[in-house]
């Protein structure tokens, strides 16, 4: 797939503010704009990488700010929100914006064409941009005026006495250290170039998209100086920014990027789009260590790595795109991190680990259970999988999973009024938005899978003693789950059970889990009604709802304050991610043809419309129930692509299988 906007789409503000880039480095960091690069955000950035000691992702170079000039003319290619205005408007020069595996912005100055192109090199805290002329009558010198933050992402900078404005000459560029608790930046360029310190404050940028979520908006940004650098016809120059020295050529740093993009997307020639695109983008959110992946960010921009998340992404992310080593590394760390039965939720830089997560280990079984069956190596699995999988399912027998238990009917209970455990976690005025403590519906799916996918694959080398513990739990939870669950008035499973009749029957997408998951324990009958009522309630064509239209707590907007949207969360927003829990409980009563033209029908708009429309290749978090269905939240989730990656790839039609 190939991006290309034409001049008359740059100059329609409205639409091109909310189309965004994002380029990602495998160590936590990024570059993202939108495609005018005017920052509608205060996470956008030119170079924002996670600062050891700090446990947060810094926003250290926000902008590049450039100017052309042409014999006596000046033209500025920046675009920035002041009060009031926007100036420069650099855009009005843009002829189009092209990406496919960089972003290319071309601009027409008179008889002048500039290029200007984005990398951030894999497995560095680096990003270069790449201004050329591809055609000038005239010599083109370019003055390039480094706008730096130096901030938390989810902070804002303003002028200050603290910063330190001195800047140091270094070859073809400058080095500057305007905190002493953060790195040192770097700004070179390829070419000889002069640089003049000239520190200064450029006061009140504001960002259009911080403002409209109810959050402060307006930031001061901080200059060292000023680039000079001369490009005749066909030339370039390159600006690296890095927290590092240069220890080679810029020059060599590009093309040897711009070779591994080509070979990236070479990998997956085979498949055909859209998911030959999902399966290269998806890449963005996998971090790496030099050996292999290491962990998996949740989502950008200001998601960090959650293993919750992680479990739901690890499929789409890594099994299904061939690399089951690196997916097996990321379950192995992650048993590593086991206590008491529980996963980490969020992953501190510290190691002070958030546990506070009742479903993350059932979802590493989950994750483990589809490492298999995307091909992984049984002896494997039993070597480095199978004990930390019965240390889970343990713990849970034994009772010693904070906030849990197993009740004498089988089913696991967890929580209380005031916690919210599972993935429905809002909160409003420190007061859960969508209470679900009890038995939650998806929680026992999972953990009836745990239950029989170790009696299944591991049952001849189960612990002894586990072993006939983990039969009979099995045995409960079979002769209760069934009429627990069942609301036969709405024709589906009710989200959660509390025992003694005390049952929430809101129609979520949650029991999609039960129906995929459950085995036979539902009914063909009860199954087929259930999915006729998720579809007819929560069904739309970029994911499912979290909650019923007819519901009296359902939302349609998500809008306003940070409190206002949390509210809206989990009550009506539309979820990409579960399309692949979806697709999974269809598989259980229809053929797998007919459930792959269903799904690629369905969700066209999802795969064919979605990832132009906000983060370019990408799927955002959530969108807005009702039509016209608006992108809202984070505008690059991991589990929303990884899952339908992973729905694409089990509605394949399989060699010498009928469908």
């Amino acid at each position: 797939m190939k991006f290309k906007f034409d001049r008359d789409h740059l100059l329609n503000l409205e639409t091109s503010l909310k189309q965004e880039y994002l380029l990602t480095n495998g160590r936590g960091g990024y570059a993202a704009s939108t495609i005018l690069d005017c920052h509608t955000r205060k996470y956008h950035s030119l170079l924002a990488v996670p600062v050891p000691g700090t446990g947060t992702t810094w926003n250290l170079l926000s902008k590049l700010e450039t100017t052309a000039v042409i014999g006596r003319k000046e033209f500025r290619l920046a675009t920035n929100k002041f009060p009031n205005v926007f100036h420069p408007t650099g855009h009005k020069y843009a002829e189009s914006f092209e990406y496919e595996h960089v972003p290319v912005t071309r601009y027409l100055l008179g008889d002048a064409v500039i290029e200007k192109s984005l990398i951030m090199p894999r497995g560095r805290d680096a990003v270069m941009v790449k201004l050329a002329v591809v055609r000038s009558s005239k010599p083109v010198v370019f003055r390039a005026v480094p706008l730096l933050a130096y901030r938390d992402i989810h902070a804002l900078a303003h002028q200050n006495m603290d910063l330190q404005p001195h800047s140091y000459t270094v070859k073809n560029g400058m080095k500057v250290t305007p905190y002493n608790h953060l790195p040192t930046l770097y700004i070179q360029t390829s070419t000889a170039s002069h640089y003049y310190p000239a520190p200064d404050f450029w006061n009140d940028f504001e960002y259009l998209k911080e403002r409209n979520r109810g959050y402060p908006y307006a930031e001061d940004l901080f200059t060292p100086g000023v680039f000079e650098v001369r490009v005749r016809s066909g030339g370039s120059v390159i600006f690296r920014a890095s927290t590092t020295a240069l220890r080679t050529t810029i020059s060599t740093m590009w093309r040897n990027e711009e070779e591994r993009l080509r070979n990236r997307a070479a990998r997956f020639a085979g498949e055909k789009d859209p998911l030959r695109d999902f399966k290269i983008r998806v890449e963005d959110f996998v971090l790496e260590d030099g050996r292999g992946p290491a962990g998996i960010i949740a989502g950008y921009h200001w998601f960090k790595e959650w293993g919750r998340d992680t479990m739901i992404a690890l499929a789409g992310s890594t099994f299904c795109r061939g690399d089951l080593d690196g997916g097996l590394a990321i379950l192995r760390k992650y048993a590593r991190l086991q206590q008491d039965g529980l996963m980490p939720n969020f992953l501190d830089d510290g190691g002070d680990h958030a546990y506070n997560s009742i479903d993350a280990s059932l979802l590493y079984i989950r994750a483990a259970q589809q490492y298999l069956e995307f091909g992984g190596d049984i002896a494997k699995a039993r070597r480095g999988l199978r004990r930390p999988m019965e240390d889970v399912v343990r713990a849970f027998l034994d009772g010693r999973v904070p906030c849990a238990d197993i009740g004498e009917d089988g089913l696991l209970y967890a929580g209380d009024a005031g916690t919210q455990l599972t993935w429905m976690d809002a909160r409003s005025g420190g007061v859960p938005v969508t209470p679900r403590h009890g038995a939650a519906v998806e929680i026992n799916a999972l953990w009836y899978n745990a239950l029989s996918f170790l009696l299944t694959v591991f049952g001849r080398s189960l612990a002894k003693d586990l072993k006939p513990r983990i039969e009979d739990a099995a045995r409960r939870f079979e002769a209760t789950f069934p009429g627990a669950f069942w609301n036969e008035e709405a024709g589906c499973l009710c989200d959660v059970y509390r025992g003694d009749g005390d049952r929430d029957p809101s129609i979520r997408p949650n029991q999609l889990f039960a129906l995929a998951l459950t085995g036979d324990l539902i009914s063909p009958e009860r199954r087929r009604r259930a999915l006729d009522t998720v579809q007819a309630h929560l069904l739309t064509p970029y994911g499912l709802r979290t909650l019923s239209p007819g519901h009296p707590d359902y939302k349609f907007t998500y809008t306003g304050d940070p409190s206002t949207r949390d509210r809206a969360y989990h009550q009506g927003m539309v979820w990409p991610w579960l399309v692949g829990i979806y697709t999974d409980a269809l598989l259980t009563t229809e053929s797998r043809s007919r459930v792959a033209a269903h799904v690629r029908k369905t969700f066209r708009p999802l795969l064919k419309m979605h990832p132009g429309e906000a983060c370019l290749f990408h799927i955002s978090e959530i969108l807005t129930p009702n039509p016209p269905q608006v992108p809202k939240g984070a505008v690059a989730q991991a589990w929303s692509m990884a899952e339908i990656i992973r729905m694409l790839e089990i509605i394949k039609p399989r060699s010498g299988a009928r469908s």
